[in-house]
């Protein structure tokens, strides 16, 4: 059973992350052994991993190989083994480089999850796509000096007292997933496929033969407005389905796009977090889909169109009259966002 994380904890660990004195640890690390203990021992720590869980210079098993040495291995219980890989401060990582881990990875018991870090950016890698081998690419990166509620809220799962090894592979799984389709999913609008096409054209009402002519037009059909146009058609969509009479307009999804790129020019606001619910009578954008995070609410009607602050009220005449309160609702979701 996957615990339960609770608030405080993610507190607990951002004050430890604030108050960690890493300008003065950076200048004590001028080679891999200093950067091992000032930097990446103490990050573990704050973890409330223990000396006895973080193993130095761990023997991984080669069978009749010579034994290698892995930089540590956290120790969880008799299952689960977390490999990290240390590299000297100032160190530039790269996925490459992560390959290196592959021999250790594969040797050592239990292995699903390995670290390679410079003590300021720590990425996270498992094998997700292939048994036994490392992804190419780290399903989580925490970079201790610039990071989010939302790595924080990632990173907490690693913390000794919460850490599910099958749960975390599970996540990066999905994270994966998520991540291939998308990278799939944005070549066919790039360069659409002869199967794309002709599986539209086949649900078309016009009758055209399929012929290099008709895929050209489809072709360049697919550009940005185009696909904008279509995204709100499906917001509009959505709504209507999943709703008791609650019908979304145009004016509230245009709304709410202004809104959201006014927020997400903040680099404190995840633009993920950043979330709408459309009611009978009013329009909430929130934080994380809640209704106790509330950013704004838009009360838009025939006659007039107003956006509620924090419980101030401001009447809009035009949608763009939104970029006159960009500091109200910066500091609104900052606010939400923290608490």
């Amino acid at each position: 059973m996957t615990p339960v994380i609770p608030k405080q904890a993610v507190n607990q660990l951002k004050k430890l992350l604030d108050n960690f004195k890493i300008n003065e640890a950076i200048e004590l690390c001028s080679n891999e052994a200093q950067t091992r203990k000032f930097l990446i021992e103490p990050f573990f720590f704050m973890l409330n991993y223990e000396s006895n869980n973080l193993i130095p210079e761990y023997n991984a098993d080669f069978g009749d190989r010579i034994s290698q040495k892995i930089d540590y291995a956290i120790l969880l219980n008799k299952k689960d083994t977390i490999l990290v890989e240390a590299k000297k401060y100032n160190s530039k990582l790269t996925d490459k480089e992560a390959g290196q881990l592959n021999g250790y990875f594969n040797n050592t018991k239990n292995s699903k999850i390995a670290i390679l870090t410079n003590g300021i950016e720590y990425r996270f890698y498992s094998d997700v796509v292939e048994p036994n081998i490392i992804d190419s690419k780290p399903f989580f990166t925490f970079n201790i000096t610039a990071y989010t509620e939302t790595d924080l809220e990632t990173l907490i799962t690693f913390d000794k007292r919460y850490v599910n090894i099958l749960q975390i592979v599970k996540s990066a799984q999905e994270i994966v997933f998520v991540e291939s389709f998308e990278t799939a999913f944005f070549k066919e609008l790039i360069a659409p496929s002869k199967d794309l096409l002709k599986s539209i054209h086949k649900n078309m009402t016009f009758n055209t033969k399929f012929n290099e002519e008709t895929q050209g037009k489809m072709i360049n059909l697919i550009n940005s407005s185009f696909l904008k146009c279509m995204y709100d058609k499906k917001v509009l969509l959505e709504s209507m389905s999943n709703s008791q009479g609650v019908i979304t307009t145009e004016a509230e999804v245009q709304a709410y796009h202004t809104i959201r790129t006014l927020l997400i020019q903040n680099k404190k606001i995840p633009n993920d977090r950043i979330t709408y619910r459309d009611f009978k009578s009013f329009f909430n954008i929130s934080v994380d889909d809640s209704t106790k995070k509330v950013i704004c609410k838009l009360v838009f009607s025939d006659s007039k169109m107003k956006v509620i602050i924090d419980n101030n009220e401001y009447l809009l005449e035009h949608i763009d009259d939104l970029l006159k309160y960009k500091n109200e609702l910066t500091n609104r979701t900052i606010l939400l966002l923290e608490s």
